[in-house]
């Protein structure tokens, strides 16, 4: 069973290392771009649409179904692709919705904060996905690295 390592990194200035993946998918708000280009500069960036801020009349489980299906989409991407290392620029909100709602362990939204440029290492696998939603964090990328 093939693991695929997914960074979910919010938007920000920072000057952390940041791992090297195959492919960098990006919110079309023009913050995450701007600094997906700053984290990435020789990646190519793929714009994930359903990545964008809430919309003010989104309910919380609106949101969150769109985040899913976001991350649902780019999985198969990277399934069909043979891509097994990526990174989401995304903002705070998309990723702690994704990592307390589907991540194992689980926890409180607060403990998945983030500091701009901070963000999540998640493992995907196809079992794990197709039961439940669901991933593993793997741990944390910090300011502190």
């Amino acid at each position: 069973m093939k693991n695929y390592e997914i960074y979910l990194i919010r938007h920000g200035e920072n000057s952390l290392p940041y791992p090297n993946v195959g492919k960098v998918y990006v919110s079309p708000n023009i913050a995450c771009t701007i600094a997906a280009q700053s984290f990435y500069p020789k990646h190519t960036l793929h714009t994930a649409m359903d990545f964008r801020e809430r919309d003010p009349a989104e309910t919380d489980e609106q949101f969150a179904l769109r985040c899913v299906c976001a991350l649902n989409l780019l999985f198969s991407d990277l399934t069909r692709s043979g891509i097994t290392k990526a990174a989401i620029i995304t903002d705070e909100e998309a990723i702690v919705t994704l990592v307390a709602g589907c991540g194992l362990p689980k926890g409180d939204p607060v403990e998945f904060m983030l500091e701009p440029g901070e963000g999540w290492l998640i493992s995907m696998c196809t079992y794990l996905w197709q039961k439940g939603n669901t991933f593993e964090i793997v741990g944390k990328l910090t300011l502190n690295e």
